[in-house]
């Protein structure tokens, strides 16, 4: 094989392993966005009674995210029930629409 021949192989070759790289390298990014991603869908959340008030935990932790003045005698009994047993969520949207649903603030 020629002098030119053998460079234009070691071009090529050099460009299909750059080209290679750069695929791997966006793929194994786009799997890496796509599992954080899954993880903070599935974070879990619990809101529950906490100091005559209401608070915001991380699933299995004791200390709260956030604490919240609770309007106790506007809260119906079966909603008050649910947050002294504490009511699990899904991703901090659904933290968001039982708060206001519940009128805490």
């Amino acid at each position: 094989m020629s002098f030119y021949g053998k460079l234009t192989s070691g071009l090529m070759a050099l460009t299909l392993l750059g080209g290679s790289a750069a695929y791997v390298a966006s793929a194994a990014g786009d799997v890496l966005n796509a599992a954080e991603q899954t993880a903070a869908e599935l974070s879990c959340y619990v809101v529950r009674e906490y100091d005559g008030g209401a608070a915001l935990f991380k699933d299995g932790s004791d200390e709260p995210l956030a604490v919240y003045s609770l309007p106790a005698e506007e809260l119906n009994p079966a909603d008050m029930e649910l947050l002294r047993e504490g009511i699990r969520l899904r991703g901090l949207s659904e933290v968001s629409r039982l708060l206001e649903d519940l009128g805490i603030e």
